[in-house]
């Protein structure tokens, strides 16, 4: 079949070079317009389109849906595959491609529906996620599926690891997508029993509230690892919590229990701090910041 993969993340690079290796014909890639970024504000593309240009696929990058609807019928492409390309497709572009769009979607549908669907998961405790490969409808994932992929959750998970894997894990089941559609099977719809939202995560989810579980806080710290980062203050100061572990101890919401290790109490159990990274400077462990920061009880994070 010929194919384009609509992406503007990294964790299209794995389905792209399979693609491109694969029987079926890659004419190229869409991808968002460059943007201007960091604190230059200089115009830069995201990481997939430069891989694609690194790798000779040619990148077609549309300002308007006009521009991507003719890039559909230009090419004549059969199928489009996206994967977190981030734009609304307009019914009538669904509809050019001779099998329509097929999406790559990092979890179980209709469990978690939207932007963040993996920090959403490890944020509420699943104990699952996986791939869920359907085809593109105008409602909010919630088109027919082909084919889905299980990937186990447990209380290390953190959600750029398990994002990373799953993009790699996510070209099997989009090749049974597209054999099905080849021998002319169906998709089926969606239950609509155990629908969940996941909305695009916001900054500000990231500050720590001591009076929730260490369990709650734990989840939270690895469901926003490394974006936007969970984050408290000491001292008038913001400091990331990269990593923790939960313990029993009992203490008084964010007031620290112990230096050594370095525990903070919760609403429910203590959170043992392993890594932080305080404002403008690189992360360490909470034991070099500790020397640096010359702390001494009692104190408490707020």
């Amino acid at each position: 079949m010929k194919i384009l993969v609509a992406s503007s993340s990294h964790l299209a690079i794995n389905l792209l070079g399979h693609l491109k290796k694969s029987d079926h014909k890659l004419l190229g890639s869409i991808s968002s317009p460059d943007r201007p970024t960091g604190r230059g504000q200089s115009i830069r593309s995201n990481d997939f389109a430069s891989y694609c240009q690194e790798v000779g696929v040619t990148c077609y990058k549309p300002e308007t849906n006009e521009e991507l609807a003719g890039i559909l019928q230009e090419t004549q492409v059969e199928v489009v595959i996206s994967l977190a390309y981030g734009r609304l497709i307009k019914t009538n572009e669904l509809e050019i491609p001779k099998h329509g769009w097929l999406n790559v979607h990092f979890s179980l549908l209709p469990r978690w529906r939207g932007a963040a669907p993996v920090q959403r998961a490890i944020a509420a405790g699943d104990e699952q996620s996986g791939v869920t490969v359907f085809k593109l409808e105008q409602g909010l994932d919630t088109g027919p599926i082909y084919t889905t992929l299980s990937y186990p959750l447990n209380d290390g998970s953190r959600s750029d690891d398990v994002l990373n894997h799953l993009a790699s894990l996510c070209i099997q089941p989009v090749s049974h997508a597209l054999s099905m559609i080849e021998g002319g099977k169906v998709a089926t719809a969606q239950n609509s029993e155990g629908v969940t939202l996941a909305p695009k995560i916001l900054k500000s989810e990231g500050r720590i509230d001591w009076s929730r579980s260490a369990v709650e806080i734990d989840r939270q710290i690895r469901a926003f690892h490394a974006w936007p980062c969970a984050y408290t203050s000491f001292a008038g100061t913001r400091i990331g919590v990269m990593q923790a572990r939960v313990s029993e101890r009992e203490g008084v919401a964010g007031e620290v229990v112990s230096l050594n290790p370095l525990l903070v109490g919760c609403g429910s159990g203590s959170l043992e701090i392993l890594r932080v990274k305080p404002e403008n400077k690189r992360e360490m462990s909470s034991s070099d910041w500790l020397r640096g920061a010359r702390i001494a009880l009692p104190c408490a994070f707020e």
